[in-house]
């Protein structure tokens, strides 16, 4: 009798768990997670782990769109009273949803269909919770934006004037898909902040930075057919550095020093290249960047033979560790 009852018992529970309803959130979305306080997705998948990608997935995909919405938006404008149409140049380039804004997504319970043989999940992110990150974040990046600003204005230099508007150009392009994920958010928010919106759109300096062009004078020397020389011009020339200046019009100076190192025994012409690149002021008294390195021996039946096998490699090199260096050390000094 007690076996039997154990049975039923056992039997009774086994029923049960498949009898289990699915919770509200799988057939009805909106009414478990109202859209008025969340954003919320649905996502399946063989595991647990692919059906939270789904729903992450899905919440990602639903704040690009209204990023790219609000960016298309505001792309381009018009001058009052003339045709005159002015591009935006600002460049939504970084990342639409942050890491930042997906730590405030949350997840329900997982549940499992077993005729479907599906995972089910659930994510959401609290509108109001998500807001308050993005309030926080986007008040840093208007300090850093307005700070760089207030810098350029005040320098006494075209490279300096043109390194803070860079920065304040970077700042402006993360402060504006910052916003924008955050008026998926709150809607409501978003009148609070056109001022500081159309501030950055029409900011004339940042739309015509990428013509800004700074008179430089280069000084090289002990290059082999422009080899390694071609390739520095081609990174200043990126930065807002425009070389061939005469030197009573230059505001920088680019010095490109390339030193073979020479050794001759018998007919065989060793070489062990060091490069030198200095970019500094037309009076020598401050220096914006400086990069320098060596490298092993060729060994070649002539100095030319010698620098034609080296000169290429240590110019793809050049190509493309200054240009990340370039970029971090003279822009963010």
């Amino acid at each position: 009798m007690k076996k039997l009852a154990a049975a039923l018992f056992v039997l009774a529970n086994f029923s049960l768990a498949f009898c289990v309803q699915p919770p509200l959130w799988v057939d009805d979305l909106q009414s478990a997670y109202p859209n008025q306080k969340y954003i919320a997705s649905l996502g399946t998948g063989n595991t647990v782990d692919n059906a939270r990608s789904s729903a992450i997935g899905q919440i990602a995909s639903f704040f690009s769109s209204k990023v790219l919405v609000n960016t298309s938006a505001n792309s381009n404008m018009k001058s009052d009273g003339s045709s005159t149409s002015k591009s935006q140049q600002i460049d939504q380039s970084v990342q639409v949803v942050s890491d930042m804004t997906l730590t405030a997504v949350k997840y329900s319970s997982p549940y499992y269909d077993k005729k479907k043989k599906l995972y089910y999940v659930a994510a959401y992110i609290e509108r109001q919770e998500g807001w308050q990150a993005i309030e926080l974040k986007a008040a840093r990046l208007k300090s850093q934006y307005s700070s760089a600003m207030a810098l350029a204005k005040k320098a006494g230099d075209t490279v300096n004037k043109y390194k803070y508007l860079t920065r304040a150009k970077d700042a402006a392009k993360e402060l504006l898909s910052t916003l924008y994920l955050g008026f998926a958010l709150e809607p409501a928010q978003k009148k609070a902040y056109e001022p500081l919106v159309n501030e950055i759109l029409q900011n004339y300096e940042l739309e015509t930075l990428s013509s800004y062009k700074i008179p430089t004078c280069v000084e090289a020397s002990g290059d082999y057919d422009n080899m390694i020389s071609s390739k520095v011009l081609e990174i200043v020339k990126r930065n807002g550095f425009e070389p061939g200046a005469k030197k009573a019009a230059c505001d920088a100076v680019l010095k490109i020093q390339i030193d073979s190192n020479e050794q001759v025994d018998d007919e065989l012409h060793t070489i062990a290249p060091a490069v030198s690149i200095t970019l500094a002021s037309k009076d020598g008294a401050k220096t914006y960047y400086a990069w320098q390195k060596s490298w092993g021996k060729t060994v070649n039946f002539s100095l030319e033979q010698a620098q034609k096998k080296a000169f290429p490699k240590i110019a793809d090199e050049i190509s493309s560790a200054v240009s990340a260096d370039f970029a971090e050390k003279f822009l963010q000094e």
